[in-house]
């Protein structure tokens, strides 16, 4: 039988010379062996079910966070977010509904969140709404928003308008010009409309008609969203 030399490792231990695992070892080593595969194999097939208190707790954390992220935004922008999102939503059930959006479909929101419309899909469309009363308190919050930002152009109007050094006559004339905008402002708070895939404000439309007669905020026809203005108005 030929002996295996044994040589000495730079720590000045003898090394033994290779060969195969002890029994005990070789035990140990395919156990974890084993071990680990059953592991692997069992966490591809697990499931994991959580409690309705996890999934409550979960759903907060995503809440807290996205309501995080919105305290970057501004105000305009979180308003966009919100009818971003419900266009969104609102299209895609129009759609399902066979409702004609290559025309507006106009909506008014009372303060009690009630969603009236008129034309051929005037049953369709308030039968939705009374079935997703989400979607009516969220079409009633974005008219609110939309309603106060034209406010609050309406005050930057009015101040624009009475001047630092206008008259008295000046400055009546500006009050009454604001006076009259806040009233029409309120009058159209909750009438909204889609269309072409946008969700617009009339309020919000009228105010920036005045605040910018050329026409670059009130949409792509300014002259015809004027009209549908006034005849809310009348």
């Amino acid at each position: 039988m030929t002996a295996i030399a044994n040589y000495t490792s730079p720590f000045g231990q003898p090394n033994a010379p290779a060969g195969p695992a002890s029994g005990s070892a070789a035990g140990a080593s395919a156990t974890d062996s084993a071990t680990t595969k059953t592991t692997t194999q069992g966490a591809a097939a697990t499931v994991v079910t959580l409690s309705d208190r996890a999934k409550a707790v979960l759903d907060k954390a995503n809440a807290d966070k996205a309501a995080a992220a919105d305290l970057t935004l501004s105000f305009d922008e979180i308003l966009q977010k919100r009818s971003d999102a419900l266009t969104s939503k609102l299209t895609k059930a129009f759609s399902g509904l066979n409702v004609n959006l290559d025309e507006a479909v106009r909506l008014q929101v009372d303060k009690f969140g009630n969603v009236t419309t008129e034309g051929p899909w005037k049953a369709k469309i308030e039968e939705f709404f009374a079935k997703n009363p989400d979607l009516a308190k969220e079409l009633k919050a974005i008219a609110g928003l939309n309603a106060l930002r034209a406010a609050n152009t309406a005050v930057d109007l009015y101040n624009k308008e009475k001047g630092p050094t206008a008259d008295s006559k000046q400055q009546q004339r500006a009050w009454t010009d604001y006076t009259i905008r806040s009233m029409n402002i309120q009058t159209l708070s909750g009438v909204m409309s889609l269309q072409d895939g946008k969700l617009r404000s009339a309020a919000a439309d009228y105010i920036d008609t005045l605040a910018d007669p050329t026409g670059a905020k009130a949409g792509p026809d300014p002259v015809q969203r004027q009209r549908e203005i006034a005849s809310r108005l009348a």
